[in-house]
């Protein structure tokens, strides 16, 4: 299974392989387009595969990739919910990992994008995690692992996953039969972010309408133009998961102004010019609060927060 710019990610889970003794809880963590699900299935593959390596060709890995191992399972949230219920956990990860693997001596259960999920949830993870069954397995994922307890962290291996460098993103992308143009416009629009990169070259319309809002957003923060940020946030309000989503790439945006502001010279978002002129107009710590304003209100999206006040509330934070 190739894996673009995770040398550092591999290299505990290879050294547990070699060992023969893993971890039995993993939490993977890291900004959307990441490879954080890719990620957890390469670490699903050194548990199954047939010859102990993640091979990528074997029976077991086959299925993995395939998304049809009885073994490796996705736990699905109820009734298409956005958030796991304490049910969810109970029954599909508790209960039922006490039932013995189907083809394999192991099962791994991965359950994905956790964030906002109740503390209930967890808590039903407490004793599982702290003492599993033999055969048991466990990956979550989040954007941060702010998303988790600190209980459920200290039971659990913590894995940060990094966008690729630029030209691993390109490679990765040429692998999947991208044409060049293609690739580098979305090179040039989400730099080493290979999820981001492939929904904007596939049409993603979700993906380029928070790409248009962030640029205009970074626009009027340069501005100092509230009432324009308001409008622009306020237009996409409406969608709590479009709102969190976009604040999510506005939070990397104003990153790269901070790190541009102190040295850096290679960008991730996309919005590379406004970063720059952020980085001109704004001190460091101006720019850092900035991001801890963005990054609130991004979590706050993930519970029953009224968004149209927050965006106006953010707008006045940003632009002050």
């Amino acid at each position: 299974m190739k894996l673009y710019s995770k040398e550092n990610a591999v290299k505990p889970i290879e050294a547990m392989s070699r060992s023969g003794r893993f971890v039995h809880s993993y939490i993977l963590t890291g900004e959307k387009g990441t490879g954080k699900k890719t990620f957890a299935r390469y670490i699903a593959m050194q548990l199954l595969c047939d010859n102990h390596n993640a091979c990528g060709e074997c029976h077991q890995c086959s299925r993995v990739l395939r998304g049809q191992h009885p073994d490796f399972i996705e736990v699905m949230r109820e009734n298409g919910k956005v958030n796991y219920s304490v049910e969810d956990i109970r029954t599909k990860v508790v209960a039922d990992s006490f039932i013995s693997p189907n083809d394999c001596e192991r099962k791994v259960y991965l359950l994905t994008d956790c964030e906002g999920w109740q503390d209930s949830c967890q808590d039903a993870l407490l004793k599982i995690t702290e003492d599993p069954p033999d055969a048991a397995y466990f990956i979550f994922t989040a954007a941060n692992k702010n998303s988790f307890l600190p209980t459920l962290i200290s039971r659990s291996m913590t894995i940060e996953l990094h966008e690729a460098d630029k030209e691993s993103c390109k490679e990765a992308l040429r692998d999947k039969g991208y044409s060049e143009e293609d690739i580098d416009r979305a090179v040039d629009s989400f730099g080493g972010n290979i999820g981001n990169c492939i929904d904007f070259i596939e049409g993603d319309n979700d993906l380029i309408k928070s790409a248009e809002a962030v640029k205009k957003a970074m626009d009027a923060i340069v501005r100092r133009d509230e009432y324009a940020l308001a409008a622009i946030l306020g237009s996409i309000s409406s969608k709590r998961e479009e709102m969190r989503k976009t604040l999510e790439m506005l939070a990397r945006s104003i990153r790269d102004g901070a790190a541009v502001r102190n040295g850096g010279k290679d960008t991730v978002s996309c919005t590379e010019g406004s970063s720059r002129k952020l980085a001109e107009r704004f001190s460091t710590g101006r720019i850092l609060a900035m991001y801890d304003a963005v990054c609130e209100a991004s979590y706050r999206c993930t519970a029953n927060c009224n968004a149209q006040a927050a965006a106006a509330v953010l707008a006045g934070k940003l632009c002050r």
